[in-house]
């Protein structure tokens, strides 16, 4: 009676026939964001940028059609099947044990001093920045872990893959409104988001196991913290050693949701392709200004000039860490995927899409990690 179907495009309204690169979309959006974004379109609208898209007018402007894709989180990942093929190509598929062009040194800015740069005018960052990524934080996320259940690896990881599909919804939505990030080009968005969300999610894992339990800890969600004995039996046993390290380091530093916040910032700019970015200038600009917060979040702490630089060393030096740590991750993902069938295990679609179009490119050294310190 005048009411959508449940199932309708979160773009333009018509009925959905499923979720593409995401999200729940009709044909001819899905259609239009993947020729879109494939054909590096740089659109512009004629009005002021609001225009309507619906059923009727989704033709009329395409750049606030594509623009509502981007808000609604789709991003743009092969298939499954059509990638498989190309794991084998990267020499993936056959032994993941490899070393990762990753641990090379690369020609990273060596900042071992707190920086002076000054705030960039073209981003119009508030003065209450802190403020802002306080109130863009997204919530704690359930895992819907029953543990009713016997300890089966297979239903633990499956537990875990939905939780990270439900956390990197948050991350896409946490990025959109991340001052300054929308001031970049779409597909630079939507690649940093494809190279770092697995550090976001691990680097807030490590918050909140910090946060709410001691060290002998993980807490992934509230509904799913494992204890040490439980991260021993478990299929990831080796990787909770790898990631422990965070929350101990946040014991150990004493890091503050103030540093935290802005680190978190960061992790989402420390990796870049090999090419650069379409807006290099305006990342270079982004990323200086939230060294400069995280640098201003660490005065608040620390009041002199050398207690100052030591800690503003120690921080980054964490967050340079965080690119073996991850690779580890990746690496287990990766080869988690390939094993699904005969493992039993479930990835979500968008996951799946996300592993096979970025995992590999990542693990074969085809990005470049931005490093605060030299190797």
């Amino acid at each position: 009676m005048g009411v959508l179907p449940q199932k309708c495009c979160l773009i333009c309204g018509d009925e959905a026939s499923g979720c593409h690169y995401g999200v729940l979309t009709c044909g001819s959006c899905k259609v239009f964001y993947k020729r879109a974004v494939e054909g590096h379109h740089n659109y512009l609208c004629a009005g002021r940028n609001d225009c309507i898209v619906d059923k009727i007018r989704r033709k009329n402007c395409p750049a606030c059609r594509l623009r509502k894709c981007s808000q609604a989180g789709m991003i743009l990942g092969g298939r499954k099947m059509k990638k498989l093929s190309a794991l084998k190509a990267f020499g993936l598929t056959q032994s993941l044990a490899v070393h990762s062009p990753l641990g090379q040194s690369y020609n990273s800015q060596a900042l071992a001093t707190l920086p002076s740069i000054p705030m960039v005018r073209e981003l119009q960052f508030a003065p209450q920045i802190i403020s802002i990524l306080e109130n863009i934080e997204p919530e704690t996320v359930y895992s819907g872990y029953d543990s009713s259940q016997p300890e089966m690896p297979h239903l633990l990881l499956n537990n875990l893959n939905s939780l990270c599909e439900r956390q990197l919804l948050r991350i896409i939505r946490w990025s959109k409104s991340l001052p300054g990030f929308r001031s970049l080009h779409i597909n630079d968005q939507m690649t940093l988001i494809q190279y770092s969300w697995m550090s976001l999610m691990v680097f807030s894992l490590g918050w909140r196991s910090f946060q709410n339990v001691t060290r002998e800890y993980m807490y992934f969600a509230p509904d799913l913290i494992l204890s040490g004995e439980r991260m021993r039996k478990s299929p990831i046993s080796d990787l909770c050693l790898a990631m422990q390290i965070i929350p101990q380091e946040f014991d150990n530093l004493q890091v503050t949701k103030e540093e935290f916040l802005c680190m978190k910032a960061l992790l989402l700019l420390n990796t870049v392709p090999l090419e650069g970015l379409k807006s290099q200038v305006q990342f270079d600009e982004m990323r200086h200004s939230y060294i400069c917060e995280l640098s201003k979040a660490i005065q608040l702490r620390e009041k002199g000039v050398v207690a100052s630089s030591q800690r503003f060393y120690h921080l980054t030096k964490l967050m340079d860490a965080m690119h073996e740590i991850v690779r580890k991750v990746n690496l287990y993902c990766l080869s988690t995927f390939i094993q699904a069938e005969a493992m039993q295990v479930e990835f979500p679609e968008m996951m799946s899409e996300v592993i096979t179009s970025q995992l590999p490119t990542v693990l074969a050294g085809m990005v470049r990690p931005l490093l605060f310190h030299k190797k």
